[in-house]
């Protein structure tokens, strides 16, 4: 509705002129070269507009008379009508397409001619004024691949002019009573056809390159690929792309035709250029879509491991004096070493033999991974959520990386790591890149490893998939080194799919905030959503932190190092409870009061902290968790329901950036969990006695229990019947 708005305000604005037109040459005969009838005003607007000769207005006169004595009424409404809406439409493609528009003009003013009144009552539109735009909302295009360029008329070829005649010739021309415009020459529909169309493959041989392709030209100076501007461009580029991938897999032993051959049953799986979230609605760029149905457990695809981007690629592109082959504090991770392999066949080597690959690779700022966000947009959009720092953090030691490798390897290997190509913004393009699609990886004789698997990463995340992808090694395998298994990476369906239906993968159970930091994305519905916690300052403020530090490396915690812990809506895990109650405990909660730190320290290493201590201890770990969930709460400059009225607002919410929208959602599904945990806080603050008690109760059980026979060889029996005399028994089973 809002483009139709604007569509109509630039319509009110073009039609002025042609209005005007018409309204001088209709004016009266003094005004107009054919009279005062309105038929000869609507001939008059093609006299006035085009300029036309004395004959030619006198014949559309005489047409135009002798057509309305043979029209009847219902024709003429017919016409009336067609030649209105021909001027309507004409003024809008002259304002957007003059070329077409002249054309339409002629047509509408021969409506007119051939016996058609326009009165000069009828107002085919009005000028704009600034109330048209009240209700006007203009829709944000750049997501959707359109460019404002769209709207512009495609640029018309050069014509070839003939020279000006000299005074001579056209006095000698006008002596002989000739037309100083020449007819052009009658061609046949073949030679018009050919000519058009070389007319339009030179307009489009002019239109902007794109990006990528601008970058891409050979360095022999062959032909660049062009592309039209907008989003049927963009998609006709894309499919392009998608046919050139599927030749180098066919071409590299990947089986990936539609149809069946000797063996191999036809491939189950296409490429699809673009596919969207159901829920969410997003466009989650391309994917694998099931080309037909697919069985449970059938191969989606197999990938041979010589189109790998892995460390060992690495390696045999830069050899090992640049890339070591051990990880750790003297090697270099799996992470690092393709990363440098990615930048180096994108940006350093234009024939590189991964080329048609790197081209269907989306850029940093397509894959929106907030990690790689500007510093601006991360204080803006995530105030106060755990994510700003996170993504701050994790984009400080990418850039810390670089800059190090720019001072050690890149300067003492210039030819192998060029500067043109080795820029801080294509290193951090690789690791939004690896972050996004890299899987680990692991045979049964080799350790896990990361790598970068062309094809399979198309395949998109569901939370719900079990598809799994794995390492796999066929054929036979001859002694003394003559032949061995072939390695391949395989992924198979975990479900049955339906012809169309998109092919899901896992990428683990991640939340809203490690999903935007490095896939680029979120859910609206994310069932294993969390936000992390920090708790190490509780620590840091007992006076016996030091005894407890100790507790935690030889209980081995999770967590407890960093004092970061996941907070979930429905739970709370048993680590942080275990930390919350060590931080919590004193020497005198445990009967310790004159005790040194040695004996603190024994007693908290052999105590099971799984359970509670004491009701003051977890009424203190309670109250310590819910000052450190308030403070939370605190750092959003939005509250609970300001997020969740911009998210039921669908038309508004849509309208926003991709960024904007991601990051709602990330502080929605924060803020709910927040809001959650105090309730649960303050539930169990209130029942806190109730369930010391409880716990109290089954101490002393235990106690009795070990009286018993069960008890003297270790068993603890609860009996079916607690009844200790008739009158309970009889209670028990309700007689009275």
């Amino acid at each position: 509705h809002s483009r139709i708005l604007i569509l109509h305000v630039l319509l009110g604005r073009a039609m002025e002129p042609l209005r005007a037109s018409l309204r001088a040459s209709a004016s009266g005969s003094r005004h107009s070269v054919l009279g005062s009838h309105p038929q000869d005003a609507a001939a008059a607007g093609i006299a006035v507009t085009h300029r036309a000769s004395a004959p030619a207005v006198r014949t559309l006169r005489a047409v135009a008379s002798r057509r309305r004595s043979q029209t009847s009424d219902r024709a003429a409404r017919f016409a009336r009508r067609s030649g209105a809406a021909c001027l309507v439409v004409a003024a809008f493609v002259t304002a957007v397409l003059p070329q077409c528009g002249q054309g339409l003009l002629r047509g509408a003013a021969w409506a007119g001619a051939i016996g058609v009144p326009l009165p000069r009552h009828h107002k085919l539109s009005r000028s704009a004024t600034a109330d048209d735009l009240e209700d006007v909302v203009l829709l944000p295009v750049e997501d959707a691949g359109f460019s404002p360029e769209d709207m512009e008329p495609e640029p018309m070829p050069d014509m070839e002019t003939k020279p000006a005649p000299a005074r001579g010739q056209l006095a000698g021309r006008l002596s002989q009573k000739k037309s100083v415009v020449d007819r052009p020459k009658e061609r046949s529909p073949k030679a018009e056809a050919a000519a058009a169309s070389a007319s339009l493959d030179e307009a489009a041989s002019r239109l902007a390159l794109t990006k990528k392709d601008a970058n891409a030209k050979k360095e022999d100076g062959g032909p660049q690929r062009r592309w039209l501007v907008g989003r049927g461009g963009a998609k006709r580029q894309k499919l392009q792309q998608n046919s050139e991938l599927e030749k180098w897999l066919v071409d590299n032993g990947v089986w990936v035709s539609s149809e069946a051959d000797w063996g191999l049953q036809s491939h189950g799986v296409s490429m699809a250029i673009e596919t969207r979230e159901q829920v969410e609605n997003e466009v989650s760029g391309r994917g694998l879509v099931a080309r037909r149905d697919i069985n449970i457990y059938e191969e989606l695809a197999k990938v041979p491991m010589n189109l790998l981007f892995t460390k060992n690629s690495s390696i045999a592109k830069f050899g090992p004096e640049c890339i070591p082959a051990e990880s750790g504090v003297n090697g270099m991770s799996d992470y690092t070493a393709i990363a440098l392999h990615l930048v180096r066949e994108a940006y350093g080597e234009e024939d590189s033999f991964w080329r048609p690959y790197i081209n269907i690779l989306p850029s940093t700022e397509e894959i929106g991974a907030s990690f790689a966000w500007p510093a601006d947009e991360l204080d803006m959009l995530l105030e106060g959520s755990p994510l700003r720092n996170m993504s701050t953090f994790l984009r400080s030691k990418v850039e810390g990386e670089f800059y190090k490798l720019q001072e050690t390897l890149f300067s003492k290997y210039p030819e192998k790591f060029p500067p043109k190509a080795f820029t801080v913004e294509n290193y951090l393009w690789a690791y939004a890149i690896l972050f996004s699609r890299a899987v680990r990886l692991n045979f049964d004789d080799t350790p896990d490893f990361v790598g970068l698997v062309p094809y399979i990463d198309l395949i998109n995340h569901n939370v719900n998939s079990n598809t799994y992808i794995r390492g796999q090694k066929e054929g036979v395998s001859l002694p003394f080194g003559l032949k061995s298994k072939e390695r391949t990476v395989v992924v198979r369906s975990d479900r049955f799919y339906n012809q169309y239906e998109q092919i899901y993968i896992s990428y683990g159970q991640k939340s809203n905030a490690q999903l935007l930091m490095l896939y680029g994305f979120c859910l609206e519905r994310n069932a294993q959503d969390f936000v992390e916690v920090s708790l190490g300052q509780l620590l840091e403020e007992s006076p016996t932190a030091a005894v407890k530090a100790r507790a935690f490396k030889v209980k081995d915690i999770e967590g407890a190092s960093r004092g970061i812990f996941p907070l979930y809506r429905d739970r709370f895990t048993i680590e942080m409870l275990q930390f919350l109650r060590i931080a919590a405990t004193e020497p005198e909660d445990l009967g310790l009061e004159e005790a040194s730190e040695e004996d603190f320290y024994e007693a908290l290493v052999q105590r099971d902290f799984t359970k509670p201590v004491n009701e003051l201890v977890e009424r203190k770990l309670l109250v310590l968790l819910k000052s450190a969930v308030m403070e939370m709460q605190k750092a959003y400059p939005t509250t609970l329901d300001a997020d969740e009225a911009l998210l039921k607002d669908r038309a508004m919410f849509e309208m926003l950036p991709k960024n904007h929208r991601m990051a709602v959602r990330v502080r929605y599904g924060e803020k709910l969990i927040l809001e959650a945990t105090l309730t649960t806080l303050d539930g169990m603050l209130t029942n806190v006695g109730r369930i010391s008690d409880m716990e109290q109760e089954r101490m002393r059980n235990r106690e009795k229990n070990r009286e018993t026979f069960w008890g003297s060889v270790g068993l603890e029996v609860e009996p079916a019947i607690q009844a200790t005399n008739l009158e309970e028994l009889l209670k028990e089973f309700g007689e009275i």
